[in-house]
């Protein structure tokens, strides 16, 4: 299988035709220099109640179509990049969830390292 394959998600570079007034995006045979990909993909915990919520002091009343964000979620961690400050990136794939459990969809994003804990193999969670 070939590298664009197993990309988890399309990367576009701008093309050198780009200007400043008028962008111009071309998808790319490979990621960025950056990336680090995780081969083969490593299940992971995402905490979405961190990486998803706005503030961590508001409730509002829950929507029964809505999407569920208040508990950790497994994932497929596919690879790191640095943010602009050094921090650590995970880009990660996982499934939400509506409320009432009549959809869901599936996400590859890129989540703060902090709110991602590996599983281990043996049923002990590590951080």
């Amino acid at each position: 299988m070939d590298q664009p394959a197993r990309m988890a998600c399309r990367w576009w570079r701008r093309d050198e035709s780009s200007t400043p007034t008028r962008p111009v995006w071309t998808p790319a045979e490979q990621p960025p220099e950056s990336f680090t990909a995780v081969d083969p993909p490593q299940w992971v915990w995402v905490d979405l109640r961190a990486a998803l919520r706005r503030d961590a002091f508001t409730f509002t009343d829950d929507t029964r179509d809505g999407l569920q964000y208040r508990y950790e979620v497994k994932g497929l961690l596919r690879g790191w990049m640095p943010a602009v400050d050094g921090a650590p990136l995970a880009m990660v794939t996982y499934q939400l969830l509506t409320a009432d459990l009549e959809w869901r969809t599936v996400v590859t994003a890129f989540v703060p390292r902090h709110h991602i804990r590996f599983r281990s193999r043996t049923g002990r969670e590590v951080n």
